[in-house]
């Protein structure tokens, strides 16, 4: 059923005032059934009806700050055959000029793979990226969601990101990654980011699919921060968030058949509401209150402590986040031993700023969690705050 544009409109309002920026459309030429795919079965004329209500969404996305990301197809078996490259190619043509005034950026396809998945190969995928960088004249940033090791199609080649197999590729500007859903895909957030941080020509590199919040403490929240934050502390330009009812548009009025799972069966929780993305907001929130592009991952800096999570600028401002808390050091040697440093220490789950002090500058400092295991029975995660 179509989604109202109340339902719509509410996402939008708790997105925007939770502090998210970017929202995953998914506007394709090959949806989930007909009344899913803005194409007709033979993938030649636009349902120009349901266009101009997506617009609609869009521009009212835009008007609330929110940039929207295009997808406009989704990679399946057999593409080569099912849909045929030209008429991908041709499809991808009419959304740029269609969209292409909008605050939107281009991704390619979802799932896609380099490799062979969709049958397609290497060379057509290049080849249709440089098709929509040549046809945008706003030069959109354009990326591509990669399928991870263990997905359909991901085990012929293995890529936990774009830079895996095409950062090279001039039309590329920036880098996705998919790690999937599940606690061990989960852990993979900061090994992938920092392989592709480290890549030369250097480009942003963004998880666009963690593991979601999909049913309430399924994920945690906690595992949501793990994600979110040892992202950008180890280098990514942004992070992902998703689950609840918007999972699979499970709205009042357009109810998924089938199980439950992974949405909320009932619509007796605010699924918008939950804890993952109340602690997404918080972390959008606090990256911009300082100049974080003036900061630079920095995990040598802390030692001391299993999470080796930092980002600095040296001698002025250090962000650390700590997965269970503890003590930590921090090297500090290179300030002057005049200067002095503010420190506040935030427990994340409240979102509280539990601890203000300062700190004089240079040699090694060691910094103890004001609330810790066992005089605090429940583990808790932080983020201290190290400024001049």
């Amino acid at each position: 059923k179509e989604i109202a544009f109340e339902y719509y409109k509410n996402l939008v309002d708790t997105r925007a005032a939770q502090g998210f920026t970017i929202g995953q459309l998914f506007f394709p030429g090959n949806g989930w059934g007909s009344s899913a795919s803005m194409l007709d079965r033979t993938y030649d004329h636009p349902d120009l009806e349901h266009i101009r209500k997506i617009e609609e969404m869009i521009r009212y996305a835009n008007e609330k700050g929110i940039t929207v990301w295009i997808h406009a197809w989704w990679s399946r078996d057999r593409l080569n055959e099912t849909i045929e490259s030209e008429k991908m190619i041709r499809w991808w043509k009419y959304v740029v000029h269609r969209l292409h005034a909008y605050n939107v950026n281009w991704v390619l396809a979802g799932e896609y793979n380099m490799n062979d998945y969709g049958d397609l190969g290497l060379d057509f995928w290049n080849n249709l990226g440089r098709a929509v960088e040549n046809e945008d004249p706003y030069e959109r940033i354009i990326g591509a969601h990669p399928t991870p090791p263990g997905w359909d199609g991901g085990d012929e080649a293995p890529q936990w990101s774009t830079a895996d197999v095409i950062h090279n590729q001039s039309w590329l500007k920036y880098n996705q990654s998919q790690v999937g859903h599940g606690k061990w895909r989960n852990e993979m957030i900061p090994e992938v980011i920092i392989k592709a941080y480290r890549m030369t020509p250097p480009k942003p590199v963004v998880v666009t699919e963690p593991w979601y919040e999909f049913v309430e403490g399924n994920p945690n929240a906690m595992d949501i921060r793990f994600g979110a934050w040892s992202a950008l502390l180890s280098g990514a330009a942004g992070h992902t968030y998703g689950g609840g009812h918007i999972w699979r548009g499970h709205i009042p009025g357009s109810p998924s058949a089938g199980k439950p799972w992974p949405v909320e069966e009932s619509f007796d929780v605010n699924t918008l509401n939950y804890p993952g993305a109340r602690s997404m907001g918080f972390l959008s929130k606090f990256m911009h209150s300082i100049n974080w592009w003036e900061l630079e991952p920095s995990p040598d800096l802390v030692s001391d402590n299993p999470s080796k999570y930092c980002l600095a600028n040296i001698g002025k401002e250090y962000v650390i986040y700590l997965r269970y808390g503890g003590q930590v050091n921090i090297d500090l040697r290179n300030s002057s031993a005049q200067d002095e440093f503010h420190v506040d220490w935030i427990e994340l789950s409240s979102e509280d700023k539990i601890k203000s002090s300062t700190i004089k500058g240079s040699g090694i400092v060691q910094l103890k969690i004001p609330e810790d295991y066992p005089a605090e029975m429940e583990y808790k995660d932080w983020l201290i705050h190290i400024y001049r």
